[in-house]
């Protein structure tokens, strides 16, 4: 029997602790308590700069500019609606910033300084462009006015930004939709233990945190009018989508599934019932969603899986793309359909086996 008390053990207790209270469990999805249960993905810092990466890659155009767009209204957006609120009143500037500080440490994106009346810092950065546009998303909120940014890149770690204000009224963010969302049953306690990062927080020795939905969904409205690319090999279908969410599902999950392949991640099928366990542990566990049913289709490695509640189907479909290359050797293809309010995904040989 493993001793869980062990000196050895980098668990984080407390913030392990003030995870589980905020942030809960439902139908294999995370959701914030303090932001009207809205559905977070655990990931890997690493893993997150790969899979923009590729999305630059596959785009053929740079992506910064409008990822710190999306980031900057998503913070924006989730500041005026996180309780409790920003705190107000006469003594209340003070305050401000801790409090904002509070919520980007449990969410492992970051702290946030000003270094004079015009320039911020962020330290301890998840991914620059991100690092620009929450920083002056939250900056709008805590002073009640509106600005333009600029951002620029120190290190790895570090991000300054330069503000300046903007005279035009200041519009909140408008809330961001998705026709294939539902909203979760009853939720409870289920936040994995996290370990200790000098950085942040990190979980299987990974330095990772909090993704809000909201922000891909804004990222996909910043990127949907530019997108050049078509894709006609048939690897990903997305039925009922139209052309242009097709081809941006097609390059959030191509992206996907080319960084979590290249993880080298050991993925073993002898049976169908496995399926379930690598769900378990590279889905359900990071908020991604949790199998309902799962049934063979060919005798090949065929399946459908049957969801309830999904973060993302284009980042769940890469995903399991991911997966199954891994377990067969072989390149498989994707069909995602959304029925009666069943997330259907089914994934098959690329090319058929005699």
């Amino acid at each position: 029997m493993p001793i869980v008390d062990s000196p050895d053990s980098r668990v984080d207790a407390e913030m392990s602790r003030v995870l589980k209270e905020r942030f809960l469990c439902s139908q294999g999805l995370v959701l914030d308590s303090e932001l009207d249960n809205h559905p977070h993905m655990i990931i890997a810092v690493q893993h997150l700069l790969n899979w923009f990466s590729n999305l630059e890659e596959l785009a053929q155009q740079p992506l910064g500019r409008r990822l710190a767009h999306a980031s900057a209204d998503h913070e924006t957006w989730r500041q005026m609606r996180r309780q409790p609120g920003v705190p107000k009143g006469l003594f209340s500037r003070r305050k401000r910033i801790p409090w904002l500080q509070a919520d980007w440490t449990i969410r492992g994106i970051g702290k946030l300084s000003e270094l004079d009346g015009e320039k911020l810092q962020v330290d301890d950065q998840v991914q620059s462009a991100i690092a620009g546009g929450q920083a002056a998303g939250a900056w709008e909120v805590l002073q009640g006015s509106r600005f333009r940014f600029r951002w620029e890149q120190q290190d790895s770690l570090k991000t300054n930004i330069v503000v300046e204000r903007d005279n035009r009224p200041a519009q909140p963010p408008r809330s961001t939709h998705s026709s294939w969302s539902k909203v979760p049953e009853q939720a409870e306690s289920g936040f994995a233990n996290v370990e200790m990062n000098k950085s942040g927080w990190e979980i299987d020795g990974l330095r990772s945190f909090l993704l809000g939905r909201d922000l891909l969904l804004r990222l996909e409205t910043e990127m949907i009018p530019h997108i050049t690319v078509y894709f006609d090999d048939g690897l990903y279908q997305f039925d009922e989508l139209d052309e242009d969410m097709a081809r941006m599902w097609n390059l959030m999950a191509r992206s996907e599934q080319k960084a979590f392949y290249e993880q080298g991640e050991h993925i073993m099928v002898a049976e169908l019932e496995h399926w379930r366990g690598i769900i378990k542990r590279f889905f359900s566990r990071m908020g991604l969603g949790e199998v309902e049913s799962i049934d063979e289709i060919d005798s090949h490695g065929g399946i459908e899986i049957h969801f309830q509640n999904l973060f993302h189907p284009a980042l769940m479909c890469g995903r399991l793309m991911g997966c199954w290359q891994r377990a067969y050797g072989r390149h498989p293809r994707c069909n995602w359909k959304f029925e009666n309010g069943v997330h259907i995904v089914q994934l098959r040989s690329r090319h058929e086996l005699a």
